[in-house]
């Protein structure tokens, strides 16, 4: 959304410095309620971009936005927060490194932020969420940026090993890819490495 024009964007129409293509203004995510098209449905015929002469950026752009991936779904418990929800969803492409979470991060935007977040975590919390809605997904995505995150306080437990997993925000994740959730998995991957090291998590072993 940009303030100065009332205008809603897609992410092609950011400017570099996340500013507005129209009047340069810089741009700000807000949640407005809207009806959107299940593209995930026609996946395979929109995936095919050999008849159209756009940039790589952009292809890969909406190939992310289009969000074909094969994988699963897996459920980490956290009921003992008596929410009305009792399980938090993430999607793996590699289900055999559930054996190996040490951390979950959802999206910012994700729905349960606010829930999960305690009494003690909302001030820097609701920092991080201002921080992240003044950037473009593509600058949230870029492996060039290092992964950060801000703990909420709350864990939730992998019904796998039993094991209590701190439960964080970090604006690398999207709550328009998967289920907006994602696994930290040390032991698998390096950027989650340094992730687990930056904030002084269990590396775990897999």
């Amino acid at each position: 959304m940009v303030p100065s024009c009332n205008t809603s964007l897609a992410n092609e129409q950011v400017l570099d410095e996340n500013r507005c293509e129209r009047c340069e203004t810089i741009v700000a995510r807000k949640n407005v309620n809207q009806w959107l098209f299940r593209i995930t449905k026609y996946a395979e015929e929109l995936l095919d971009f050999s008849k159209l002469q756009w940039p790589e950026k952009i292809n890969i752009m909406q190939s992310n936005w289009i969000g074909r991936s094969t994988g699963v779904e897996f459920n980490f418990d956290i009921s003992e927060h008596n929410l009305s929800q009792e399980t938090l969803t993430t999607f793996t492409t590699r289900i055999d490194t559930v054996f190996g979470v040490t951390f979950i991060v959802m999206a910012p935007e994700h729905h349960l932020v606010k829930s999960l977040t305690i009494q003690e975590k909302i001030e820097e919390v609701e920092r991080y969420i201002e921080h992240s809605s003044n950037q473009s997904e593509l600058e949230r995505l870029s492996t060039e940026k290092e992964k950060t995150g801000v703990f909420t306080g709350s864990y939730c437990i992998n019904s796998l090993t039993g094991e209590r997993v701190p439960i964080f925000i970090g604006d690398y994740v999207l709550a328009s890819y998967g289920t907006g959730v994602v696994m930290g998995v040390p032991a698998h991957d390096q950027r989650d490495f340094e992730f687990a090291k930056k904030y002084d998590l269990n590396v775990g072993l897999l």
